[in-house]
């Protein structure tokens, strides 16, 4: 499997971990597919992801699209420092911005990390100067994406 879960917890962490493990590889997957991969009914699986979602370990279920085969030929993860004023503010604005598809905080070099998607350097590099006259920007370092491993 492509992502792999462990989770460590009260009785039943087996059946569970293998449930998340198969609804990270594909959510679409059917319930009694699943049921059958872990040898259980599908009500149970059912009562399992509902339990998951109630208790906020499942947030939603997505799915994962190929930024190239939608016409964007640049990923980029940017890394950024923001002033403390405009922390909020700044945030804000950017999750407006079509090119933004994550923004993370984060502990490393930078306050903030965001993952946008470009359709050519030239949209990438229109999109930096955007980012360089954003009120609050102290600092900017962009990564290009050269091939997604996992």
């Amino acid at each position: 499997m492509a992502h792999e879960l462990r989770v460590k917890d009260r009785k039943g962490s087996i059946v569970r971990e293998q449930l998340l493990n198969i609804l990270l590889e594909d959510s679409s997957k059917k319930w009694t597919d699943i049921a059958e991969v872990l040898n259980v009914s599908d009500t149970a699986v059912r009562k399992r992801v509902s339990k998951l979602k109630k208790d906020g370990v499942i947030k939603k279920f997505t799915i994962e699209l190929d930024p190239r085969k939608l016409g964007f030929e640049l990923s980029s993860f940017i890394g950024f420092d923001v002033d403390a004023e405009s922390y909020l503010p700044t945030v804000e604005e950017l999750k407006t911005w079509s090119e933004v598809r994550s923004i993370f905080q984060t502990s490393l070099d930078h306050d903030f990390l965001m993952e946008c998607w470009f359709k050519d350097n030239d949209h990438l590099t229109a999109f930096l100067k955007k980012l360089e006259n954003l009120s609050g920007i102290t600092k900017i370092c962009p990564a290009t994406v050269i091939q997604k491993i996992k």
